[in-house]
């Protein structure tokens, strides 16, 4: 895997959107999983079984934070003319 240094700006925007779209369907994964829980009036101890999830969305929320700084400094050398 190159490092974002050396991907090129629409590299980089097409990481992004394919990180985003990750985290929104971690996110509803998440929301159905809750949803279903307290449809199903679980006990709370089955709750924990959704903490692994929300551990996955560190990492994925770290990448994009990089992947959005690198995109911001790019732009900042290179400022688009309108």
């Amino acid at each position: 895997m190159k490092k974002l240094s050396e991907l090129s700006l629409n590299e980089l925007v097409s990481r992004k959107s394919t990180i985003k779209a990750c985290l929104i369907a971690f996110a509803i994964l998440g929301v159905l999983a809750t949803l279903t829980l307290i449809f199903l009036k679980a006990k709370p101890i089955l709750f924990v079984a959704l903490i692994p999830l929300l551990i996955t969305w560190l990492p994925i929320l770290i990448s994009l934070k990089s992947i959005n700084d690198e995109i911001k400094l790019r732009n900042s050398k290179n400022p688009v003319t309108q």
